[in-house]
């Protein structure tokens, strides 16, 4: 049964919110009978707009969409075992994050919610773990299992990809070393002036090659020694005079926070 006044208040102050009915994993829009997406943003709602029409009987579950605005949300798909107890896989999870904690639609599993980010949009790891930052929605239910209030927890979000989305992490590694992927191109150092150049040109970029190109040049500067906020800059940089159309600022902090990970 839905308890939706367990639902974190910061999460009803966005506008993020779709419906959906039983035994279905559409999301709909509240203010009207059809389907929404979940990533448009003119196709949701307020949380008060998504729970009138729940209270209406329009709809019977609310849902949270994520928005890359610094929220991550796990989906434990089975979080308990044949006696009924919290599974190992489940309890490893809750207790590294430490933040809000619901069962699922199902009963059979865990919704968590807490405030990192994601050097991706979302994956699902095909053995029961689910995390997503952008471009999906969980149903909830407010049926709160152990933790009451979202947290930033980062190192909680490195140990879930390091553990449960190996790959994940191995392709970023494959990435930084792929230092050709996109390089910027000195040509004089000095100019006819006698002024030394500061940046290199960087060669445009397409709007389906901008994440893997900034990563390649982020790495390219970490293994040259660049700090962290160095590379910040310097991907600031050549987003807005190369990539076409510029990536949000939230995926170059994603970028920089993916790649000052990594040993040098």
């Amino acid at each position: 049964m839905a308890c939706y006044n367990n639902i974190p208040n910061e999460l009803k102050k966005l506008k993020q919110w779709v419906c959906a009915y039983k035994d279905s994993k559409i999301p709909m829009k509240a203010y009207e009978n059809s389907a929404a997406s979940s990533s448009d943003p003119d196709m949701w709602s307020d949380y008060e707009t998504a729970h009138n029409a729940i209270k209406k009987g329009y709809y019977d579950y609310l849902g949270f969409v994520f928005a890359n605005n610094g929220y991550v949300g796990i989906d434990i798909d089975c979080g308990y075992d044949e006696d009924g107890f919290i599974n190992i896989l489940g309890a490893d999870i809750i207790k590294k994050c430490h933040s809000y904690t619901e069962k699922s639609r199902s009963g059979r599993g865990f919704h968590i919610l807490l405030r990192g980010d994601l050097p991706f949009n979302g994956r699902n790891n095909l053995s029961g773990v689910e995390i997503y930052k952008s471009s999906r929605y969980f149903i909830l239910t407010g049926e709160v299992l152990l933790y009451h209030d979202i947290i930033a927890n980062q190192e909680a979000i490195d140990y879930i990809l390091d553990k449960y989305f190996p790959d994940t992490r191995q392709a970023d590694k494959k990435v930084i070393n792929r230092n050709k992927i996109y390089s910027p191109i000195w040509e004089e150092v000095i100019n006819n002036a006698g002024r030394i150049k500061l940046r290199p040109i960087y060669p445009k970029i397409s709007s389906g090659s901008r994440n893997i190109c900034l990563t390649s040049l982020a790495g390219m500067l970490h293994n040259l020694g660049y700090s962290k906020k160095q590379i910040y800059n310097e991907l600031i940089y050549a987003n807005n005079t190369a990539c076409d159309p510029p990536l949000h600022i939230n995926e170059i902090v994603t970028i920089c926070n993916s790649i000052a990970r990594y040993k040098r």
